[in-house]
């Protein structure tokens, strides 16, 4: 476990909160009022059928809208990166436009890993870990899929378990906080306070794109020659 990268991770967070909340609610905010709504008001033959709904809701969101708060957060730790002013509407619109590349790349991603994942957990937990530069080559360096996932399994050697033991420490860590969350919100069972749970919970799962990205950008300034180190479109204000 890289307990630097975690560090830069948790730091960025708290000193750029306010623009990493605005980016990961532009679509988590209206998308927990239509989950919620589902749970809490619409007509359903039971609870199940409702969960099961607001189930499909969710992960709809998150394939199709999920890229873009990605791109928008990469856009924005690229600026902070290279010392310039990280600004939400630079950052949204740099996401739109790399909306569609990054959506086909993470889509391809998910086909492979869960192709790995049926074969064995284990294929897929590896093969997980040898992407996760995929979005950040994709999405910043505009190297074409294909060439993304290459440089990826190339730029992943030597980090592997750094990146295994950092993902996992930061999904333990977001996923019991988002139970204890879910458990306080579920007491209270009001739709206003199960909407803003599910909103901090989006934004805590930030986390896990900062962390990729500073592993990355540490790939990335290695003095190794890589493709991936080509000049990369800063977004612009």
């Amino acid at each position: 476990m890289r307990r630097d990268i975690l560090e830069e991770t948790f730091r960025l967070l708290a000193r750029h909160f306010d623009l990493f909340t605005m980016i990961a609610l532009t679509v988590w905010l209206p998308g927990h009022l239509v989950i919620n709504y589902l749970d809490f008001f619409a007509t359903s033959k039971g609870a199940a059928d409702a969960a099961a709904r607001s189930f499909r809701v969710a992960i709809l969101l998150e394939g199709v809208f999920g890229p873009l708060v990605v791109a928008a957060t990469l856009a924005a730790l690229l600026s902070i990166k290279q010392g310039q002013p990280a600004r939400y509407l630079a950052a949204m619109r740099w996401a739109i436009i790399l909306w569609p590349r990054l959506f086909l790349a993470r889509l391809v991603v998910s086909v492979v890993v869960l192709a790995g994942l049926i074969a064995l957990v284990v294929p897929g937990v590896i093969l997980l870990v040898r992407l996760a530069f995929v979005d950040a080559l994709v999405a910043l360096d505009g190297v074409p899929l294909g060439q993304a996932l290459r440089i990826s399994n190339a730029l992943t050697d030597g980090r592997r378990r750094g990146v295994f033991w950092t993902g996992g420490f930061l999904f333990a860590a977001v996923f019991s906080m988002a139970a204890a969350l879910s458990a306080l919100a579920g007491l209270a069972e009001h739709f206003v306070v199960q909407v803003l749970a599910d909103c901090l919970i989006a934004v805590t799962q930030t986390v896990f794109t900062i962390a990729m990205f500073l592993f990355y950008w540490e790939a990335r300034q290695a003095p190794v020659p890589s493709p991936a180190t080509a000049a990369s479109p800063t977004p612009q204000t």
